[in-house]
């Protein structure tokens, strides 16, 4: 307000000013990772409704990036996966906010 003067921050104060509370409040879209015989899906929370948005990016065999986009923010995930897979065959659907994505096993 107009006339106010900055009172200054205490000495022995442990919290950080509630003016920064925002970048704690952001948080990352959640990916979860489940393993079946002859897949690997992977779930994960997008803002956008269209599969075209959801990229997947090859590191090497058994470790992909994705790329989409959260709330307004473009994330990237790198995944580690415990078993090789096929990128010549995959799956994405999006509903509701959440990609499911299908990635099958190589069977070499």
């Amino acid at each position: 307000m107009a006339g106010e003067e900055k009172r200054e921050t205490p000495k022995n104060r442990v919290f950080e000013p509630y003016e920064n509370h925002g970048k704690y409040l952001m948080q990352d879209p959640l990916v979860e990772v489940r393993e079946y015989p002859d897949h690997v899906r992977i779930l994960a929370e997008v803002s956008d409704q269209d599969p075209n948005s959801v990229i997947i990016r090859p590191v090497d065999t058994s470790r992909i990036e994705i790329l989409f986009r959260y709330r307004g923010r473009n994330i990237k995930k790198l995944i580690t996966l415990t078993t090789s897979i096929n990128l010549d065959n995959y799956e994405i659907k999006v509903k509701n906010g959440v990609a499911k994505i299908n990635l099958r096993k190589n069977t070499r």
